[in-house]
């Protein structure tokens, strides 16, 4: 799995910076200034532009996902930007293996639970538990719908060393697909995960959320608070600002494109 890092922008202002070595290298000072805030050196950010990368912000995404200027190629040829290819790192794919999955229009959450889900189907199959069982003509209330070949059985084989009160959550509302153990796997509880889910967020980055004890409803409500869209949130999570230096970046007119929730492909 990508180790995140993240790297906070310099103080909005313009103490130390010394526009020379930008200029020099025909990079004007205002433009200079906005990616040395993110702590990027002048070579490195001919380096990204050569490669077609022109924001620093993409630029620090790509950084999170451990792509280089010199493999950045290697994603935008498979179609996936900065803010996706966070994804497919954080769960662990490489650029063959997200290029293959998003051919098959799978999400990164969903190919990461169906990798789960296959490696449980390898091993000797166990009963489930009584509880875990959806009995006939039973609507459970907040359930959620799953495609068929997905159920209790290969959940349960495939997040058996979870948490029980994790893997219960999702008996409760019948949510065994594909998504389901991803996040499970992720230790988010189903209606948590249902609300990140919505946010726009990852398994992981929920999980770097709720480590700092927040919830999806918390966390939703200091994004609005700082006065940022609802759609924009996940993307300036994924690029590691907090709520306020994302709203001063908007400020100075670097909002965000369409979130990943809206570039998703389509489930199948």
């Amino acid at each position: 799995m990508t180790e995140t890092t993240f790297e906070q922008p310099e103080p909005d202002d313009r103490t130390g910076f010394d526009p020379d070595p930008w200029t020099t290298l025909g990079i004007s000072e205002d433009d200079g200034y906005l990616w040395w805030k993110h702590r990027i050196d002048p070579g490195s950010v001919l380096r990204w532009r050569r490669a077609g990368v022109p924001d620093p912000i993409d630029a620090v995404r790509w950084k999170i996902a451990g792509v280089t200027p010199d493999t950045v190629r290697e994603w935008t040829y498979a179609k996936i930007d900065a803010r996706e290819a966070v994804g497919w790192t954080e769960l662990g794919f490489n650029v063959a293996q997200a290029r293959k999955h998003k051919r098959a229009g799978r999400t990164p959450v969903q190919a990461y639970g169906r990798q789960h889900r296959l490696h449980a189907v390898a091993a000797p199959p166990g009963p489930a538990p009584p509880s875990a069982i959806a009995r006939p003509g039973v609507v459970v209330q907040g359930a959620v719908a799953h495609p068929a070949g997905a159920g209790p059985h290969r959940f349960m084989q495939a997040v058996g060393r979870c948490d029980p009160r994790v893997m219960h959550s999702y008996v409760a509302r019948q949510w065994f697909d594909d998504e389901a153990i991803a996040w499970a796997m992720h230790g988010i509880e189903a209606g948590e995960a249902l609300a990140w889910k919505e946010l726009g967020l990852t398994p992981v980055e929920a999980e770097r959320q709720q480590s700092t004890g927040a919830t999806a409803m918390q966390t939703a409500k200091a994004w609005w608070e700082a006065g940022i869209p609802f759609e924009e949130a996940a993307d300036w999570i994924g690029a590691g600002l907090t709520p306020q230096e994302a709203a001063d970046q908007r400020a100075k007119g670097h909002h965000r494109r369409a979130s990943r929730r809206d570039a998703q492909p389509p489930e199948r």
